[in-house]
């Protein structure tokens, strides 16, 4: 019982630090915040039992520090973003716990996709798609903090469009 409450909490932490980096217009400070939320993100996972988001996740949190690192458009950047996709796919399949685990895995590989191309807009733009279907694996795993990250990303996604976007 303690592992599921440290769980819940730690994936409610996960969910203001999510709010915040999507409340940023620069990419390697949003990769930060955001590399922060997935590692409570994999810790949760783990305590609750959800073995395909954790192994995604520990993914994501590479993927993140490897983006930090990488010049945006660049060659190499696409080929880390098909690196992680491929690894996404694999451990997907290693950590399998049915078709939904197709969810997490379609999501984070397009969320991989965004994140490569160095574009906080665009990344914002995706989470509207890729959050809406990690809800749908959260609820099935029953990860509280995980419902409400991805409901609040949404919404922390849909401030960012609006507050960043372009006027004419």
């Amino acid at each position: 019982m303690e592992k599921i409450i440290a769980g819940q909490a730690l994936g409610i932490f996960a969910t203001v630090l999510t709010f915040v980096s999507y409340q940023t217009n620069k990419k390697n400070t949003l990769l930060i915040i955001q590399s922060a939320a997935t590692l409570c993100t994999c810790i949760s996972f783990l305590l609750l039992g959800a073995s395909t988001g954790f192994a995604l996740n520990i993914v994501c949190l590479a993927r993140n520090i490897t983006f930090f690192f990488q010049k945006s458009r660049t060659r190499i950047n696409y080929i880390s973003a098909g690196v992680f996709a491929a690894l996404m796919i694999a451990l997907g399949a290693l950590s399998w716990q049915g078709m939904i685990s197709l969810l997490m895995i379609a999501a984070l590989g397009i969320n991989t996709v965004f994140i490569s191309l160095g574009d906080p807009q665009l990344l914002r733009k995706s989470i509207l798609l890729t959050s809406t279907m990690v809800i749908i694996y959260n609820i099935f795993v029953f990860s509280i903090g995980g419902i409400a990250n991805e409901g609040i990303s949404i919404v922390s996604s849909v401030i960012g469009i609006i507050r960043f976007r372009k006027t004419k």
